[in-house]
């Protein structure tokens, strides 16, 4: 999975910084990155020119950021960001990527438009975090089962490749209809929840499952504060499919109310 990362980087300092973070962070020995600019079609004349300079840049900008041993590949493109991003992870063999998202920026298009798992980095306060990014997960789950299978099918896979040993807190919110449903609906989810974080301790890994009542958005958000996890990790629905419709304005909401580093999987 971190084989081959797509580093989708803009013209700027901001991009520079989020390029030396994933190379501390995330980089494996066998890793190498393609870094991807695209200028927009609507530049017209000036479109040449553009591509030029973003080319220089971004050579320039692995030159000082890379470790020397790395290997990486630079890229920039004329045209639709949103078509542009999912043919070149394909082209180009790409198996993640990292989207830095400036603060004030809506990200989810571009999340939504790439077909692999990715980190998405965003800056608290001017920095990017600098902790054990792979420290403390939180991994919020909606127990359909498909999904669920296939999330738990990447989780695995992705923190195999890591190396790291992190504590996984699993998150699944629930909303009773009615005071006497509650009782019941709790106890089926927290026993589905706990089948899960006993599969994760079979991995090898600390794990601890918890449940959150009342609207999910809401208490999802509040949980994941109260946790204040390094890596948040939710899965995200393709648009269409039965379910998107909730989860995927879940994980959105979820996208807006934190500032650690996203973990995406998509399903």
């Amino acid at each position: 999975m971190l084989t081959r990362i797509l580093f989708f980087a803009d013209v700027s300092s901001f991009s520079e910084r989020g390029l030396a973070w994933a190379a501390r962070k995330i980089a494996g020995d066998r890793t190498d990155f393609l870094v991807l600019h695209v200028v927009d079609q609507s530049a017209g004349l000036d479109a040449p020119e553009l591509v030029r300079e973003a080319e220089g840049y971004l050579e320039e900008m692995c030159a000082r950021t890379l470790p020397p041993e790395s290997y990486y590949k630079t890229l920039v493109l004329l045209g639709d960001m949103l078509e542009s991003l999912p043919e070149t992870l394909r082209s180009e063999k790409c198996t993640f990527a990292v989207l830095p998202v400036p603060e004030g920026q809506d990200g989810m298009p571009v999340v939504r438009a790439t077909p692999v798992p990715q980190i998405i980095l965003r800056e608290e306060e001017g920095f990017f975090p600098d902790g054990d990014t792979f420290g403390t997960l939180a991994v919020a789950l909606d127990l359909e089962p498909a999904r669920t299978n296939l999330m738990l099918d990447n989780l695995r896979d992705f923190l195999s490749q890591t190396g790291k040993n992190p504590r996984i807190t699993l998150l699944h919110s629930v909303a009773p209809q009615s005071a006497e449903d509650a009782p019941e609906v709790l106890n089926a989810a927290m026993q589905a929840l706990e089948e899960v974080r006993d599969e994760i301790i079979s991995w090898g890994y600390e794990a601890v499952a918890e449940i959150v009542s009342g609207d999910a958005p809401t208490e999802l958000c509040a949980k994941i504060g109260e946790l204040a996890p390094s890596l948040l990790v939710i899965g995200l629905p393709a648009t269409g499919e039965l379910g998107q419709l909730v989860f995927g304005s879940t994980a959105e909401i979820l996208f807006a109310c934190t500032t650690c580093p996203l973990l995406v999987f998509p399903l």
